[in-house]
């Protein structure tokens, strides 16, 4: 959730995934609510919600209240803004939002996919769907490239231990839930080399990858949860991506 983009889900315990759940799926109520109401309502204690508040940053639930409300009115006022035009959008996409180095970076990671045995790219919803485009359009160049959104697929049944295997997880905010949690099944595969292309690099799914590219780009959001980011900056790494690899089947 881009209201918490500085939280990372694998430091709260089971108890305050719970309130944290809770929250994100009513945030439009919290502003209104008391601690017993959220306690009530994730079923825990009140005192466990005064710890989850604090633990987050904030010196009081009346803070915390403040917080989520303010975010919610610039949201809004985000959201009556004018839309965006095309030169607009385009030109939006500069060199200034990538790393310096990133064509080596992507380079790099072409070289890695190029030596591979098996190419897997995973993502949830609009990444789900370029991590689909993407990888079949690899597949078209004779790579064993497939795309996974199903993230409770038992993936270690494919990743032979003979073979050189690499995942490319996609994800704007770094800290999908689902894909840490497949990424931190996977600590222990020597022979999966992991790559993320995030918005976030100090997120969790970068941190535990091998390799990422990051990219520079505002949030966008439509109440809270429906996750609007353009997706520009990725599938111009992707592209790239796709080039030097299309270039190494052609040498």
């Amino acid at each position: 959730m881009a209201i918490f983009d500085y939280l990372k889900l694998n430091d709260l315990s089971s108890v305050e995934q719970e309130i944290y759940r809770f929250v994100v799926n009513n945030l439009d109520k919290i502003p209104y609510m008391r601690v017993r109401d959220i306690a009530d309502g994730a079923h825990v204690s009140s005192t466990s919600v005064f710890r989850f508040v604090q633990k987050i940053g904030f010196h009081s639930f009346p803070e915390f209240r403040f917080y989520i409300k303010s975010h919610l009115d610039n949201v809004r006022q985000a959201e009556n803004k004018k839309h965006i035009g095309i030169e607009e959008r385009v030109n939006s996409l500069n060199m200034e939002i990538f790393h310096p180095d990133v064509e080596y970076q992507i380079k790099k990671m072409a070289q890695e996919l190029r030596d591979s045995d098996l190419i897997l790219f995973m993502g949830m919803g609009a990444s789900g769907a370029i991590a689909q485009y993407i990888a079949r359009k690899l597949a078209s160049l004779g790579y064993l490239s497939i795309s996974l959104d199903d993230l409770t697929y038992p993936i270690r049944s494919f990743l032979r231990k003979d073979q050189k295997n690499v995942i490319v997880f996609l994800s704007v905010s770094g800290e999908t839930k689902e894909l840490v949690e497949v990424i931190a099944g996977l600590q222990d595969k020597n022979s999966v080399k992991k790559y993320c292309i995030t918005l976030n690099k100090k997120s969790t799914l970068a941190q535990l990858c091998d390799y990422s590219i990051e990219y520079e780009i505002k949030e966008e959001r439509k109440d809270i949860f429906l996750d609007l980011t353009s997706q520009l900056p990725a599938i111009a790494i992707l592209e790239t991506l796709i080039s030097y690899l299309k270039d190494f089947r052609n040498d």
